[in-house]
């Protein structure tokens, strides 16, 4: 994964070393790839195109915004959800990709930035070898309201480049940075905000609309709205949370979590992210691994293929895999460490 050196064209001034210090990723699985993915932007198809897969990918988080660096290996053909109340920001790293956004296509050079919101339709193709940084920006925080109009997607701006990796720098820097700094929390709202804005200006449809849109933002305003939806979305959380671990040992589908809470889908992707970090059924796979990791301190003389099936896990090694992404350390390295000594190798119950 690239940083500061070695960046592609206009892009030489963007620092990406604080984005790679979360690897959520490092796999030559296609499944595992897909489920990682998918768990944290949105349930996508993906089509192979047959080479080597060598899946790595990132994360880092400000308050409002999801930033990822990531890459396939293979060249991949993806087919994602509609983007309801969001839009996407692609940076090339390294190659490029081929976007189809209702209809229209272009294609993204490595080192191109291209922002995103088709309506209707939504196709990539990442070339062999393919890197990016994708941005994910709720409309909420674009200031853009329902039925806006807006292109289904755009290229940077002509010379904005350096405003571009200047912002993006200083919201990877800003998440990395201690808490306790007074007002340091105020000030990285308002980056993201700004650079939300600045995403939403290459897609409005009416440029007078655009120039409106930033004429009538009030960073300061809005605050009693603000509490209003944050209570809303405390208690939309306390239900979801509640009814997942209702529900820990049954099947549980996107549909049944969208009814308990009253939402659709990409609302309840949005107070997920905003909330936990993560994608709605990755939430449930959270809940799940750590209840699994309660039971097991309770007991620790149960076989781990039991535990994981009673928490919704078919397969064992993909349980201990999500287990050691969670708690950095494999099933079998708890119960060996509750037992008083570290766990041996090759020896003991299999599981």
């Amino acid at each position: 994964m690239q940083s500061r050196q070695g960046m592609p064209g206009p892009l030489q001034g963007l620092d990406l070393a604080p984005l790679y210090r979360d690897c959520l990723l490092d796999s030559r699985e296609r499944r595992e790839t897909y489920d990682v993915i998918a768990g944290e932007l949105c349930d996508y198809g993906l089509q192979w195109r047959g080479g080597a897969v060598d899946a790595k990918a990132y994360r880092c988080r400000t308050g409002r915004l999801a930033i990822y660096s990531m890459r396939y290996g293979d060249e991949v053909t993806i087919t994602p959800d509609l983007y309801r109340d969001f839009l996407l920001v692609h940076v090339c790293l390294r190659n490029g990709i081929e976007l189809d956004g209702d209809g229209e296509t272009a294609h993204v050079p490595q080192g191109g930035v291209y922002f995103s919101a088709p309506q209707r339709r939504i196709r990539l193709r990442w070339q062999e070898g393919c890197e990016q940084v994708i941005i994910r920006v709720p409309y909420g925080l674009a200031g853009i309201e329902a039925g806006t109009p807006l292109r289904p997607g755009a290229p940077l701006a002509a010379g904005l480049a350096p405003i571009f990796s200047s912002q993006l720098n200083m919201l990877l820097s800003l998440a990395r940075q201690p808490e306790g700094l007074p007002g340091l929390a105020d000030w990285a709202a308002h980056a993201e905000e700004g650079f939300a804005r600045f995403a939403a200006l290459h897609l409005r449809a009416d440029p007078a609309q655009a120039a409106a849109a930033l004429r009538s933002w009030d960073p300061a305003g809005g605050e009693a709205s603000e509490r209003d939806g944050s209570e809303r979305h405390a208690d939309r959380r306390d239900r979801l949370v509640a009814f997942i671990e209702s529900r820990l040992a049954r099947p549980i589908q996107l549909d049944d979590l969208t009814r308990a809470v009253g939402v659709g889908r990409s609302q309840l992707n949005d107070l997920t992210q905003q909330a936990f970090g993560c994608a709605p059924m990755a939430l449930v796979r959270r809940l799940r691994l750590q209840a699994a990791r309660r039971d097991l301190e309770i007991d620790p003389d149960q076989t781990l293929t039991q535990l994981s099936l009673r928490y919704g896990f078919e397969h064992q090694s993909r349980f201990s895999a999500y287990y050691r992404r969670l708690f950095g350390e494999a099933p079998r390295e708890t119960r060996g460490r509750l037992h008083g000594a570290a766990p041996a190798t090759g020896t003991g119950r299999s599981g």
